[in-house]
């Protein structure tokens, strides 16, 4: 009779768990589905009322010196322009949604929805809020995720579910602007940043790789 009981006691939580692991996996795939994973361009939309707006406006986001800048575009490609110095384009950010791995991230309940990472583990770095790239073991240590897209046209490039990245002059030129996360919204005062750099509201928009293929293919 003891052993009947606690069978029957046991029934309900091997079935909460056959549910949360279930749910699980339904946001498991829709984490991962193709439409997250398809890689993506970022360029930069920036209607600030500064006489420096047309240096981040139409501007495309590169992966340069360890961190998120902001590059000129060839008018035909789309693409970033090459380097006056080294002749050479830096490398344009392309990069897709895709869960951070658990095991990398505190002990979080199940069933929860995965926190989308960004390649090439895109990541806000907590002292100094710039955004920069790197392995995993780097990342981790700061601020990975969510990454999302904005919901009304899955375009805005979102952080924590806000569109709050912005433009940093870290030097004069047209070239020496790179992107932060401006997570109180006070356009980095509150670390400083502002008093000593110029900082421009901006949106990261997605331009999906395969798309700019067609459109050049097509021309």
């Amino acid at each position: 009779m003891v052993l009947d009981l606690l069978a029957l006691t046991a029934i309900p939580t091997a079935v909460g768990a056959s549910e949360a692991v279930h749910q699980q996996r339904l946001l498991d795939e829709e984490a991962e589905s193709e439409e997250r994973q398809a890689p993506f361009y970022l360029d930069v939309y920036c209607d600030a009322a500064s006489r420096k707006r047309d240096e981040v406006h139409d501007a495309i986001v590169v992966l340069k010196d360890g961190k998120l800048r902001l590059w000129p575009k060839d008018a035909h490609t789309q693409l970033p322009k090459d380097d006056p110095d080294s002749h050479a384009a830096p490398h344009p950010f392309t990069g897709f949604y895709l869960p951070f791995p658990a095991e990398d991230l505190p002990h979080r309940p199940m069933p929860a929805r995965p926190v989308l990472g960004l390649l090439n583990w895109i990541f806000a770095d907590t002292e100094t809020r710039e955004l920069r790239y790197g392995p995993r073991a780097e990342a981790r240590e700061h601020v990975v995720g969510p990454w999302d897209w904005t919901e009304d046209d899955e375009q805005g490039l979102t952080l924590n579910g806000d569109e709050c990245l912005v433009a940093v002059e870290e030097a004069e030129g047209g070239r020496g602007w790179a992107v932060y996360w401006d997570d109180d919204d006070d356009r980095l005062k509150a670390h400083g940043i502002a008093q000593k750099h110029r900082v421009l509201r901006c949106s990261l928009e997605r331009r999906l790789v395969e798309d700019d293929r067609r459109r050049i293919d097509v021309e």
